[in-house]
C-alpha cells in the first residue's frame, strides 16, 4: 500500500547496506523513511519534500520506503499551500508577507527618477517570485522565511526616518539601493536551513547584485548613466569595510547611510531576539553579531 507524506529533512543516516532519513511532519512528530542507497545525494537537510511511500513489513515491524520524492517547490502545489507549509515548518516573518509586499512595492512606486525606477523595477521583477520567501541569512539576523523582504522593509522605514534629518541625501537613490542591496542573496544561498552556493562563495551577493543592476541597465540602455554607477556603488559598498566583504568602502553620503542602516537593522534584530530570551535583571548570552558581547535587560 502506498502513502504520501510531507516532511522536512532533519537528518540522513547511511551505511554500507542502508540509507534512511528522519523527517518532521506537519504535526511536529518525527517519522523515519528508508531510502535507496544513493537517494541521500538527492536530498537536502532542512528542505521540505513530498514522499510517496511503500509500506514494508519486516520482522513484524511496519517500515516505510520512499518510492519517489520531490521538493514541494517542484510539485504543482499552488502558492497559498506552499506558503502554508513554509509557515508550518519554518519560522516566518513577524508580519504577513502580503503586507510586506504591499509596503515594499509602495516604495518602488515612489521612486521618481526614471532611470533608477526602471532599473530597480527590472531587477525586482526578475527576483520577485522568490524574494518574499527567502531568508536574509542562513543564520543570525532574519534567518527565516520572508526574512529578506522584512529586512528590506525595515531598512526602507529607517531611510524615511533618517531623511527627515539628513534631507540633503537622495531619496530615490536610497530607495532603489535599499530595495536591491540584498536581492542577490536569493542566488547566494539556497534558502532557510540551506547552504551557500558556489557563486555565493566565490562572488558574494554584493558583487552579484551589482552584476544584476548592470544587466538590467544594459537591457534598458542606461549603462552609462550616473544613476546606475551610483546604484552599483551603493550595492558593492553596503558592508562598509573591506574585511566585512565590501569590494569598496562607501564614498557617497547615500552609500554611508545604507551601510549604517543595514548594520543597525541586522544588529538590533539579533539583540531583540536575545533580549526576548532573557529575564529582566539578567544578561543575555553573548551576541555573535555584536562582538560576542552580553547585554543587560533592565527591570524597567
Amino acid at each position: 500500500m502506498m502513502e504520501q507524506v510531507i516532511g522536512k529533512i532533519e537528518s540522513i543516516n547511511k551505511g554500507p547496506n542502508y540509507c534512511n532519513t528522519s523527517i518532521t511532519l506537519e504535526d511536529k512528530s518525527h517519522f523515519n523513511v528508508k531510502l535507496n542507497l544513493n537517494d541521500d545525494l538527492l536530498l537536502t537537510i532542512g528542505k521540505i519534500y513530498v514522499f510517496e511511500l511503500d509500506q514494508v513489513i519486516k520482522d513484524e515491524v511496519t517500515q516505510y520506503k520512499a518510492k519517489s520524492f520531490k521538493r514541494i517547490e517542484e510539485t504543482s502545489m499552488d502558492k497559498d499551500e506552499l506558503n502554508r507549509l513554509y509557515s508550518v515548518f519554518y519560522e516566518y516573518a513577524p508580519i504577513p508577507l502580503k503586507e510586506i509586499k504591499t509596503q515594499i512595492e509602495s516604495y518602488l512606486d515612489a521612486i521618481k527618477n526614471p532611470i533608477l525606477k526602471a532599473v530597480t523595477h527590472e531587477v525586482y521583477e526578475a527576483f520577485k517570485g522568490r524574494f518574499y520567501i527567502h531568508p536574509a541569512a542562513t543564520k543570525f539576523h532574519h534567518a527565516y522565511v520572508g526574512g529578506l523582504a522584512y529586512h528590506t522593509l525595515t531598512m526602507l522605514q529607517l531611510v524615511d526616518a533618517m531623511l527627515k534629518v539628513y534631507d540633503y541625501l537622495s531619496r530615490d537613490l536610497l530607495y532603489a539601493a535599499t530595495l536591491l542591496h540584498d536581492v542577490s542573496k536569493i542566488d547566494e544561498m539556497t534558502g532557510v536551513d540551506g547552504e551557500y552556493t558556489t557563486e555565493g562563495l566565490l562572488l558574494g551577493h554584493l558583487v552579484m547584485g551589482s552584476i544584476e543592476v548592470e544587466k538590467a541597465a544594459e537591457k534598458l540602455g542606461f549603462e552609462k548613466s550616473e544613476e546606475v554607477l551610483l546604484l552599483k556603488h551603493l550595492i558593492v559598498s553596503h558592508h562598509g569595510q573591506l574585511n566585512f566583504g565590501s569590494p569598496k568602502k562607501p564614498q557617497t553620503g547615500e552609500a554611508l547611510l545604507l551601510w549604517y542602516i543595514d548594520s543597525i537593522d541586522s544588529k538590533f534584530t539579533e539583540l531583540k531576539t536575545s533580549l526576548e530570551a532573557t529575564k529582566p535583571g539578567e544578561f543575555t548570552q553573548s551576541v555573535a553579531v555584536l562582538d560576542k558581547m552580553r547585554f543587560y535587560k533592565p527591570k524597567l
